[in-house]
């Protein structure tokens, strides 16, 4: 995987943010996929890097210390307790050199200064800015790291200047002695800083792959959830309603029609069983996709079967009508040849049809459209022409199962099919009576047909 040099983070030369790199150990190694850190010392002090400062603070306070009683003899009172206050300072600052670098190069390039002129602790406020120069282009930016050293450089100088050292070749030895030593740590900051800031960035850059995989999952289940759960509804709502209007019909017809309402009876189980073959299908591909056995052998006998397409609408329409309604079937145009097009008008035809026999009250007629003269659209209209269902009434007709309550599921699962193709649906009253459902659904472009609409000629 390759990371643009632009994604790497790069702190800003003013902020006072500590850029502390992330580890490996930052994150979870089993989300990323991440092998353990090589090097058990390495990976210690990264864990630990308190122990690092505070020995590096002890090894310098005993340099800084002795340097100061060494140079108190040659140097004045005043120039002895400022030295020692500096390296007192210096000390406390390189516990804390990860979070405050620009103190800790400010007063050792002070050190310098002060402790300079013929003394021998000039060494020591130079060990002093290296370790300030290598905290600055690790923890805040290359350019903090390079300003502060011409500034230590230059304070080198000036105390070889200040101390009465006019010799050229002192100057000389000063100016680029320090100023190599200086421009070395920089330099060896600057690979160490970028390095971790593009480990870091790689780092990050899994985490998130690992957040947008773990997204991605999660969206995919609630897809997977949802589609399940409308071919459900599909299933158990089209199969129970249509079963109710026949059973109402079959028990008013008992004893004045007894032949109907046998007729009845058999469409009841017919239907009932191919309603529960499909609750088998469909359960046994999710047992199947979770990696489970199937409850008995009947469950996995069940052979696996195509989705309904656009040739099934007129046996769907056939059932509804067996059920009571009086529906007349309108086809213009040529059928598309995709096959979840055609699967979405089934659908849309099925669950308009199913609320019709559910809510509708003594319906005349019901009207459903099926359009696809416009390239590239197919427009479905489903009307009918009964009243508004009564609180508690059960309707008649083909309206016998009109006192069920909806839950709105329906329409939302409609709405959703329909928006996978970027179209729309429309549903609500229309005057003087009845329902009106209309879908554009984008498809793609049917082939020319020139022949006229060819309606089917209503139920008996």
């Amino acid at each position: 995987m390759s990371i643009d040099p632009a994604m790497v983070p790069r702190p800003q030369a003013g902020s006072s943010r500590v850029m502390r790199p992330r580890r490996a150990e930052d994150y979870d190694p089993q989300g990323l996929g991440l092998p353990k850190p090589p090097g058990f010392i390495r990976t210690f002090f990264r864990r630990n890097p308190w122990i690092v400062d505070a020995v590096l603070m002890g090894l310098f306070y005993y340099a800084s210390i002795g340097s100061v009683v060494a140079s108190a003899n040659a140097s004045s009172l005043a120039i002895t307790a400022l030295s020692a206050v500096l390296s007192l300072v210096t000390t406390a600052a390189i516990l804390f050199r990860r979070f405050v670098p620009r103190i800790l190069a400010g007063v050792s390039s002070a050190l310098l200064l002060a402790v300079f002129p013929g003394t021998t602790g000039s060494s020591v406020g130079g060990i002093a800015l290296v370790i300030a120069l290598y905290a600055l282009a690790v923890y805040r930016s290359a350019r903090s790291a390079w300003l502060w050293t011409i500034i230590g450089t230059a304070a080198a100088t000036l105390g070889a200047v200040a101390g009465g050292l006019l010799d050229v070749a002192v100057l000389l030895i000063a100016f680029f002695g320090y100023g190599m030593i200086f421009v070395i740590a920089t330099l060896i900051g600057i690979t160490v800083g970028n390095r971790a800031r593009y480990m870091d960035a790689l780092l990050a850059r899994a985490a998130q792959l690992a957040r947008e995989r773990d997204a991605q999952a999660q969206l995919a289940t609630a897809s997977e959830r949802a589609r399940i759960a409308r071919e459900m509804h599909d299933i158990v709502a089209h199969s129970l309603t249509v079963m109710i209007a026949l059973a109402d019909g079959a028990t008013r017809a008992a004893t004045s029609d007894p032949g109907r309402a046998m007729d009845a009876m058999a469409h009841v189980s017919e239907i009932g069983r191919t309603s529960l073959t499909d609750m088998r299908r469909v359960l046994g591909v999710l047992t199947e996709a979770s990696g489970d056995q199937p409850a008995d052998e009947s469950s996995a006998a069940i052979p696996l079967a195509p989705q309904p397409t656009f040739d099934e609408l007129r046996p769907l329409v056939d059932s509804y009508r067996a059920a009571g309604l009086p529906i007349t079937l309108t086809v213009s145009g040529s059928v598309p040849d995709d096959s979840v097009a055609q699967l979405t008008v089934f659908r849309v035809v099925q669950e308009a049809l199913t609320n019709a026999l559910r809510y509708a009250r003594t319906p005349s007629r019901v009207e459903v459209t099926v359009d696809f003269t416009t390239p590239g659209l197919t427009e479905v209209t489903v009307r009918d022409d009964g009243l508004a269902p009564t609180p508690g009434g059960s309707g008649g007709g083909a309206a016998a199962a009109s006192a069920s309550i909806g839950s709105g599921r329906g329409l939302i699962g409609m709405r959703e099919r329909v928006a996978l193709y970027g179209g729309t649906v429309e549903a609500g009253p229309v005057e003087p009576r009845g329902w009106r459902v209309h879908a554009r659904i984008p498809s793609a472009v049917p082939q020319p047909n020139t022949s006229p609409p060819h309606p089917e000629s209503p139920a008996l």
